[in-house]
């Protein structure tokens, strides 16, 4: 309720609020609905490349075919509306797998989500140095940042990379140490599978990570020209890198998530706009197309599941 009510507060207080809803309204009526559709598509791309993630990742187990395995990364999208940070996602991906092989296919979710994680830190480390060097208002006390808290921010980001590339790259090694303890070598035999993913595999596992991470930010430059936010183009990849970046360090539920977002997206891209109605209703829709539409395509795939087994 604090940051819908801040969110309300921020877009309220906007100067001569009615001729900026009629700039929307005017955006909607005229023809610039390409961008949206290309960016309704690019909804696909996103999540047939994590599709072709899963698929290279579970043919350690077992082979399945790439509509097999978006049909696994839809019904994963659905479990991560109610759980912290998207946790829940391995949940409904493995019930695509035989029952034998579940748990054993949940481990290989994290590789998907490190390789996915390594390069949001490092685009969001490049685009905080960039907005430093643009916005002075990041070194400074003012406009509601913190220098001190940005700084705080690269080193954990940084600190953060060193480690998720020490684990990544080393996951093989990591897993044989873990079998040598008694305690945890009962428990081998669920995480031997991630110790199996090659270099080369990992490599491509990145290549993908980045392509997808791409695809995000083609999306936002697209919604934004729709809604003419009056930013430049570098700015709004910067921008949005540094939201990604401070998403990824907050604990979130997909389901409440639009709140955050929201007053994030304010934060960073309000550096270079005071298009605050624009911004939030642009965040807003690209939400609804990468998570909400995603979550209800993956509960009727959800629903069929249930309904063939009975």
């Amino acid at each position: 309720m604090g940051i819908a009510f801040s969110i309300y507060k921020q877009v309220s207080d906007q100067p001569e609020l009615g001729k900026h809803w009629l700039h929307i309204k005017e955006r909607l009526g005229i023809q610039t609905f390409q961008y949206a559709i290309t960016a309704f598509l690019l909804m696909v791309i996103n999540w047939g490349i994590e599709s072709k993630k899963w698929q290279i990742l579970t043919s350690h187990l077992q082979s399945i075919t790439f509509w097999g395995a978006l049909k696994s990364v839809m019904a994963g999208v659905s479990f991560t509306m109610l759980t912290p940070n998207r946790m829940g996602e391995f949940l409904g991906r493995v019930l695509y797998l035989p029952d034998g092989s579940r748990i054993r296919a949940a481990t290989l979710t994290f590789l998907s989500s490190i390789s996915q994680l390594l390069i949001t830190l490092s685009a969001g480390v490049a685009g905080l140095l960039l907005l430093k060097y643009w916005a002075p208002q990041l070194r400074y006390e003012t406009d509601g940042w913190n220098g001190l808290l940005v700084q705080v921010i690269l080193y954990i980001a940084a600190a953060s990379i060193v480690v998720s590339l020490l684990i990544y790259f080393n996951i093989g090694w990591l897993i044989r140490q873990i079998e040598k303890f008694p305690p945890f070598a009962k428990y081998a035999f669920y995480v031997h599978l991630i110790g199996e993913i090659n270099y080369k595999e990992l490599l491509k596992l990145i290549g993908l990570s980045t392509l997808r991470y791409g695809v995000f930010i083609l999306q936002y430059l697209l919604i934004f020209q729709f809604f003419d936010i009056g930013i430049s183009f570098e700015k709004i990849v910067a921008c949005t890198a540094v939201m990604f970046l401070i998403l990824a360090m907050l604990p979130t539920i997909a389901l409440a998530e639009l709140g955050i977002r929201g007053k994030v997206s304010l934060f960073v891209f309000g550096l270079f706009s005071t298009d605050s109605l624009e911004i939030l209703v642009a965040t807003a829709v690209i939400w609804f197309i990468n998570i909400i539409f995603p979550a209800i395509v993956g509960s009727f795939l959800l629903l069929s599941i249930k309904l063939f087994r009975k």
